[in-house]
């Protein structure tokens, strides 16, 4: 019982520094946590560069940071000048569709309330005015505080760029020397440790990557072959679209696929509104099939381990956890599947047959193959 409540309490320990470092401290790190995956990023071109150009590696970097940043902030104008349009041409459709829509379901609704007893008629026109001004005051109250969250974060999130685009230089300038300031002050075998748990990041994040890249690509080609059959007019565009909003967490596909079949059935275009909801159930259930699957597949965990870290992590940290956790959990399985760490000791026990897979080369033994 001694061993099991201290065993117990390490572990608790563990789980809540995670925990904390998730919940608060990344949050708090997070313009530095960019600044030094731009930095990372941008290492290997600004060294090649600068054995090519016999030029400072120093300078290189200088302006490929330079570079990078005057084209996410082009990106961004792209971005913003596009919501703005879109913002414009919803209230329009709000207006020509939305509108015309709810007006000829009222008159199908009042059609068939006159046939009923005058009480009845009379309850149901209360309910009604009740529901419509409960929800006219609760759209106001969610547009009042979405307009509020956005002005109040834009000082804060303005900052946060500041710092993470100045970090940036800082260290994409002196990366050797930060390195070697680090690394003089950490034991020998940690330090090989931290070297390794970064390699198995950057290679796990770049596999996580390229999977979703996959998802998205499966989507849009099914969302492209179903708008087509139905004779939706910019199929391919709108299904690019659909894809994008499919691949971010919490928002899905459902965001702008269930709206538009509900009005498609509203306004009386039932062949469009059901083949939109069969759409978007046979989207919704390859999703949840092939991406555990293609995510493992990718990053080196089963997808049934997959799976769990998604959903914990979806559930537990947001839009973050639904890739950071797999993330981690790859990178501890892939650290003690090499011997570098160790959390779990294993026994030599026989593989049952019905388990037996295609070995899988480990990291180390790919940079091995490949030298």
């Amino acid at each position: 019982m001694t061993q099991f409540l201290i065993k117990f309490a390490y572990a608790a320990v563990i789980l809540g520094l995670i925990f904390a470092g998730f919940k608060y401290v990344l949050p708090l790190l997070m313009p530095f946590l960019l600044a030094f995956v731009f930095s990372v990023l941008l290492r290997t071109p600004a060294a090649f560069l600068s054995r090519k150009l016999k030029i400072s590696q120093r300078l290189v970097s200088a302006i490929l940071v330079t570079l990078l940043f005057i084209l996410l902030a082009v990106l961004a104008l792209l971005l913003g000048s596009e919501l703005l349009t879109f913002a414009r041409t919803s209230v329009s459709w709000f207006n020509t569709v939305i509108v015309p829509a709810v007006e000829s379901l009222t008159e199908a609704a009042s059609k068939w309330t006159k046939r009923l007893d005058p009480n009845v008629v009379s309850a149901l026109d209360g309910i009604v005015e009740s529901v419509l001004l409960s929800l006219r005051t609760k759209i106001a109250e969610i547009s009042t505080r979405l307009v509020t969250a956005i002005m109040s974060s834009v000082p804060s999130s303005f900052l946060n760029v500041i710092f993470m685009i100045i970090a940036t230089y800082f260290i994409s300038l002196d990366f050797g020397l930060l390195r070697w300031a680090v690394a003089r002050r950490i034991r020998e075998e940690d330090y090989k440790k931290i070297i390794a748990s970064l390699d198995y990041c950057k290679t796990t994040a770049g596999r996580l990557l390229r999977s979703y890249v996959l998802i998205m690509f499966i989507t849009f080609v099914e969302q492209a072959i179903g708008l087509t059959i139905l004779g939706v007019e910019y199929s391919v565009l709108i299904a690019m679209a659909i894809a994008v909003f499919d691949i971010l967490p919490v928002v899905g596909s459902g965001t702008i696929m269930l709206p538009w079949a509900v009005v498609s059935l509203v306004t009386g275009d039932m062949k469009r509104g059901v083949g939109l909801l069969i759409l978007y159930v046979i989207i919704t259930i390859i999703r949840q099939i092939i991406e555990p699957r293609i995510v493992g597949d990718h990053v080196g965990l089963h997808p049934l381990l997959t799976l769990v870290c998604m959903f914990v992590g979806l559930r537990v940290f947001g839009g973050m956890g639904l890739l950071g956790l797999p993330i981690l959990c790859a990178v501890l399985v892939g650290l003690e599947r090499d011997g570098v760490i160790t959390l779990f000791p294993e026994r030599d026990i026989p593989l049952p047959e019905d388990a037996k897979r295609k070995k899988r080369l480990t990291f180390f033994e790919k940079k091995q193959k490949k030298l």
